[in-house]
C-alpha cells in the first residue's frame, strides 16, 4: 500500500511540475515583455516592477508549485545600504528573494546580460557585471562599483559560492567578497536557505514544501579580511549543516 501511494504521490509531483514550469515561465517571458516599456522611463519604475513580479512569482511558485517560504530574521535586514551574500541553490532564491531588498542591485555574470529584455532591465538597474576571463582586474572593477552603488543608498546582493551548490551541501565562500567588503566598508548580512531541496538546480521536477529562508545579523563593517572570511564561512558551514539536519529529521519522520 505504501509503494502505491508513492508511485502515486510521484505521479501526481510530475504532473503538477510540468504545469507549474509551464506555467512560470511562460508568465515569467510575457511579465519580462509588459515590462519592456518601463526601460524608457527613471529606474525606480524597473526597481518597483522586479519588487511585484517576485512577490508574484512566489504567490504562483506556492498555489500551484506548492513551495511556500518561512523566514527567519526579518529583523536582521539592514535599514541603511548593506551586503547581502545569499545561498546559491536554485533559480528559486534570484526571483523570490527580490522583494526582500531596497533597491537591489545584483552582481551577476556577464554572460546573462546577454539573455533578451532581462538583459536590458539589468543594465537599467545597474547590475554588476563580472567577466570571469579578466580575473582579478575584473573583481577590482566590481568592488569599486560596489562602493557607488552602497554609497548611492542601494542594497547589493551577491551570491558568493559563484555556482548554484546542492542543497545541503557546503563549498568554501569565493574569497573575492572580501575584497568587495573591504572597498564597500558596510555590514554583510548572510542569507541561508534549502531552495535546492525543493527546487534543485537544472532540476524539472519541483517538490512541494517550504523553504526555510534565515536571515542572520550582519558581520559589521571594519573586519579584517581574514577574520571577515573565516566568520562568513563559519556562518554558512553551520546554517547549511542545520538546516540538513532538520530536514533530515523530518524525513525521518515523514517515512
Amino acid at each position: 500500500m505504501s509503494t502505491l501511494c508513492r508511485r502515486t504521490g510521484n505521479l501526481v509531483n510530475v504532473l503538477r511540475s510540468i504545469i507549474f514550469n509551464i506555467v512560470f515561465f511562460s508568465l515569467m517571458g510575457a511579465f519580462l515583455l509588459l515590462g519592456t516599456p518601463l526601460l524608457l522611463l527613471d529606474e525606480k519604475y524597473v526597481f518597483l516592477f522586479w519588487h511585484y513580479l517576485s512577490k508574484c512569482f512566489n504567490k504562483i511558485t506556492e498555489v500551484i508549485g506548492g513551495i511556500s517560504m518561512n523566514i527567519e530574521g526579518l529583523e536582521n535586514l539592514s535599514s541603511t545600504p548593506a551586503i547581502y551574500v545569499v545561498r546559491h541553490e536554485s533559480l528559486w532564491e534570484t526571483i523570490m528573494l527580490i522583494q526582500l531588498f531596497h533597491r537591489p542591485i545584483f552582481l551577476l555574470k556577464k554572460e546573462l546580460l546577454q539573455i533578451p529584455v532581462f538583459g536590458a532591465m539589468a543594465r537599467k538597474t545597474k547590475a554588476i557585471a563580472v567577466d570571469r576571463q579578466q580575473g582579478v582586474k575584473a573583481l577590482i572593477k566590481a568592488a569599486h562599483r560596489v562602493k557607488e552603488c552602497i554609497q548611492q543608498g542601494h542594497a547589493v546582493v551577491i551570491f558568493p559560492e559563484g555556482t548554484r551548490v546542492p542543497s545541503g551541501e557546503y563549498v568554501p565562500l569565493k574569497r573575492g567578497i572580501s575584497l568587495l567588503y573591504q572597498q564597500a566598508q558596510c555590514p554583510v548580512i548572510p542569507i541561508i536557505h534549502d531552495a535546492g531541496r525543493y527546487w534543485p538546480r537544472r532540476g524539472f521536477i519541483k517538490k512541494p514544501g517550504t523553504v526555510q529562508v534565515r536571515i542572520m545579523p550582519a558581520l559589521e563593517k571594519g573586519l579584517p579580511p581574514e577574520e571577515f572570511m573565516q566568520r562568513l564561512n563559519d556562518v554558512f558551514f553551520t546554517q547549511i549543516q542545520e538546516l540538513k539536519r532538520s530536514n533530515d529529521v523530518h524525513r525521518c519522520c515523514d517515512q
